[in-house]
């Protein structure tokens, strides 16, 4: 997960999101996150991770697997 970190700072990325998003929305998109399976390891529990540009307000999120370090964009 940190690589995915490194990786978005440099595209100009920040953790987390637009204030203009709903909070709901996040709730979902991390529970679906915390429910799901990763693909390659299949861990059970990927982690929700958002990522906002804050000059642009441009939003990505990623599910993230704690176990394999998979990273899928949501």
């Amino acid at each position: 997960m940190k690589d995915l970190i490194a990786k978005m700072a440099r595209e100009g990325y920040e953790p987390g999101f637009p204030g203009s998003m709903e909070t709901a929305n996040h709730a979902i998109d991390a529970e679906l996150c915390a429910n799901s399976i990763c693909e390659y390891c299949n861990h059970v529990g990927l982690t929700y991770m958002p990522f906002v540009d804050q000059t642009s307000q441009d939003f990505r999120a990623f599910s993230c697997c704690p176990e394999c370090g998979n990273a899928e964009e949501l």
